[in-house]
């Protein structure tokens, strides 16, 4: 057998290397074993350190909110001061001179100095009347007063404090209507403007052994205090009760880093404090063990690996052999046969295989060369069929003009018949479209002179496909087929189109009559019978399309169209092929 050597290795099974194979692999499962152990030390470890960080989470929260209720006692004692609610209503129930405004002025700015001195970090305490006259006092003189809010939004508050940031520097400002003590509705509103490290401190001083991003995040999503100052009055990019229910970590998009999010409560002002602890920050601690660990687990880890390599190595290189060889045998190459080095039970699939393709290829030889004498033969078959259908038909026609006419015509048809004679005993299998044509022509001039001016003839030929080769005969039935079945029945004049024309590398054909047509029912029993064997009936029809089967395949199989009473089209389209570019080839 051709290709089959001797073995050179000493014979050994399969389940032997399996089982090496095997051994390699427990010392792996020992190494995710300690693995594992790892993970859980490192779980346990982070539950810890989680509580640990929600309880500092928490206790900021009430650091913030001893705050925040500091400013509120102070709302409360500015709003219910005598000496402003006085005040307010003197300046709101009539007009006054600006030297009497100037008193009053000092009047409110004297009661405003005793809450504004409580905290250096006041920028500026303002109380505005209904009537818009502004008594304020400022960290900074000769700086206007900022306004996070309008006067609708705040009296619209009825009451409740507005909290909010305001001006370049971001600081925050709180406003609240004050309200009549007797009547209840509003008579001016108090504005007070904190700088932002009134809370900021706080946030900066919250230093436990994770450094992280803290949030100050209000209602509306904003953040309003962090200790990364430059994502000051951006939107907190999470919902917060998103964050809350979630356990796991995410992306945080303002620090850049895989973070654990820790969400406090939410304070009396609608702010939440968020803390975002970097992943890799919470688990510092346990990557000093891990890394020992996989230190110890990558040896172990190396030497399985080779282990591993040497072994595969040895038992795939044989089976590599004979997949290459089955994709070039598929590819056509019948002579390749695999190399047979062992006499395992790979070893014997490669010597079953190269058997098995031995007979493959004897096998192919014999049923492509049959294929190729059977092909030929019914090729030669189908010609053949025509010539004894077509003769009849012609002679019947010499005859039937000899008696009714007896003219000089009778000469040129049967110069044109001797013609398509030596067309039809002509060796070639292939003519030039222009050959073809020149037959068909000397046909529809035997058929003129039968039918007369019954029949007008339409050529639509692109001469640029006359060199283009073509089977012989393969026009002429089709020709015939329109005029006998489609044109001679049809009472009224009719006309036959032949059409040629090239479309990229593809020739198209087209014979169309108006004839009679057919239902489409007849179309369906007519495709039937050219794929019949045994029937006699439309043998030129049937001889074109089994034909153009045969030599090109199911991609030039006639397309019949037809309607009752409108006429038929039959198409098919062929390959470009061109004589003088296979002549060259055959050279």
């Amino acid at each position: 057998m051709r290709g089959k050597r001797k073995c050179r290795l000493k014979i050994t099974g399969i389940r032997k290397k399996m089982l090496l194979v095997f051994a390699v692999l427990i010392t792996v499962t020992g190494a995710g074993i300690s693995v594992f152990s790892a993970a859980v030390f490192r779980q346990g470890y982070g539950k810890i350190s989680k509580v640990y960080l929600q309880d500092v989470t928490q206790q900021t929260t009430n650091n913030l909110e001893n705050m925040i209720q500091t400013i509120e006692d102070i709302n409360i004692q500015i709003l219910s001061s005598a000496v402003i609610q006085e005040q307010l209503e003197i300046v709101n129930g009539q007009e006054m001179e600006l030297y009497s405004i100037r008193n009053i002025s000092k009047v409110v700015e004297r009661e405003l100095e005793t809450n504004a001195l409580f905290s250096s970090d006041v920028v500026s305490l303002s109380v505005i009347s209904k009537s818009g006259l502004e008594f304020s006092v400022k960290k900074i003189t000769g700086r206007g007063t900022d306004f996070a809010f309008s006067e609708k939004d705040i009296y619209a508050a009825n009451g409740t404090t507005l909290w909010g940031l305001v001006g370049p520097d971001d600081d925050i400002c709180i406003a609240k209507a004050i309200l009549d003590l007797t009547t209840m509705k509003p008579i001016g509103y108090i504005n007070i403007v904190y700088e932002r490290e009134y809370f900021g401190d706080i946030v900066k001083d919250n230093s436990t052994e994770y450094s992280g991003a803290s949030y100050v995040v209000d209602q509306d999503g904003i953040i309003t205090v962090t200790n990364h100052e430059k994502y000051l009055g951006d939107k907190f990019p999470v919902e917060i009760e998103t964050l809350r229910e979630s356990e796991t970590s995410r992306y945080d998009i303002l620090n850049g880093t895989n973070s654990f999010y820790y969400v406090g409560n939410q304070m009396p002002n609608g702010w939440t404090l968020v803390e975002a602890v970097s992943v890799k920050e919470f688990y510092k601690n346990t990557y000093r063990v891990i890394g020992l660990t996989g230190i110890f687990l990558m040896g172990i880890l190396i030497l399985s690996f080779l282990s591993i390599s040497m072994a595969t190595k040895h038992i795939a290189r044989p089976t590599q052999d004979l997949l290459e060889s089955m994709k070039l045998f598929g590819r056509g190459n019948l002579s390749h046969r695999v190399e047979v080095k062992t006499t395992d039970e790979i070893g014997q699939i490669g010597s079953e295989y190269n058997r098995m393709a031995e007979n493959i290829e004897t096998l192919i030889e014999k049923v492509y060369k049959m294929e190729i004498t059977q092909k030929q033969a019914e090729i030669d078959f189908l010609c053949m069929q025509i010539n004894p259908h077509f003769l009849y038909n012609t002679l019947d026609t010499i005859s039937w003009m000899a008696i009714m006419q007896g003219n000089l015509d009778i000469s040129e048809m049967t110069i044109s018949l001797a013609d398509l004679l030596r067309a039809m005993i002509k060796k070639d299998r292939f003519v030039t479209v222009e050959e073809e044509m020149k037959t068909v022509k000397d046909y529809l001039l035997i058929q003129g002179q039968r039918f007369g001016d019954k029949i007008s003839v339409i050529y639509d030929i692109d001469e640029q496909a006359y060199p283009c080769q073509i089977p012989n005969f393969i026009l002429q039935p089709l020709i015939e087929n329109a005029i006998i079945h489609g044109l001679e029945p049809k009472l009224d004049k009719g006309t036959l189109r032949v059409q040629i024309r090239l479309e990229k590398d593809r020739v198209v054909f087209c014979i169309a009559d108006d004839g009679v047509g057919m239902s489409r029912e007849e179309i369906r029993e007519l495709y039937e019978k050219c794929e019949m064997n045994d029937t006699n009936q439309n043998i030129g029809l049937k001889n074109v399309y089994r034909r153009l089967i045969l030599c090109y395949g199911e991609t030039s199989r006639l397309n019949i169209e037809s309607e009752k009473h409108r006429g038929t089209k039959i198409n098919f389209i062929l390959p470009m092929t061109i004589r003088e570019q296979e002549e060259e080839e055959t050279k």
